[in-house]
């Protein structure tokens, strides 16, 4: 990125432990999920995780049980952990660490629960959204009169 191009660069990392608990909250709550599922295990278990993924996996998690019965109305552990089997994160160690320390020297961190304060239009976060399964892209945005990189984990 040249200099003078853009006002400041925000990376906002993977979700933590909360941050995906509450994500996952969120892609279950119109699931029937069983009484042995445990949100906040599979949260500690999903550690670098995007909200993306985090989401497939529900989405993915539902789909094998109704492989399993087409007539199921429960998802139960079983088919979170047999998805979870399956799915490897996007992103390494490597990859956070180049992108937290290229921030500290250079741009602005936000940590996951300030990330979803700031005030963004719907456009702002359609182009957020698309591309949140991806680090290798930067999302070029406007937040007031300043002109920001947003770098999504």
């Amino acid at each position: 990125m040249r200099p003078g191009r853009f006002d400041l660069v925000l990376y906002v990392p993977p979700p933590d432990m909360e941050a995906r608990y509450e994500i996952l909250r969120v892609h279950t709550r119109n699931m029937k999920i069983g009484d042995d599922v445990d949100l906040r295990r599979i949260a500690e278990d999903t550690e670098l995780f995007t909200g993306a993924e985090l989401e497939g996996l529900c989405r993915e998690a539902g789909i094998v049980a109704l492989r399993e019965n087409i007539s199921a109305t429960l998802v139960s552990n079983r088919h979170f952990e047999t998805v979870k089997l399956s799915l490897k994160p996007a992103l390494t160690r490597d990859e956070i660490e180049t992108y937290s320390s290229f921030m500290k020297n250079q741009g602005s961190m936000l940590s996951p629960s300030s990330a979803t304060e700031l005030k963004l239009s719907t456009r702002q976060k359609a182009i957020i959204q698309k591309g949140r399964s991806s680090l290798s892209q930067a999302f070029p945005i406007k937040i007031g009169v300043l002109g920001v990189i947003l770098l999504i984990a």
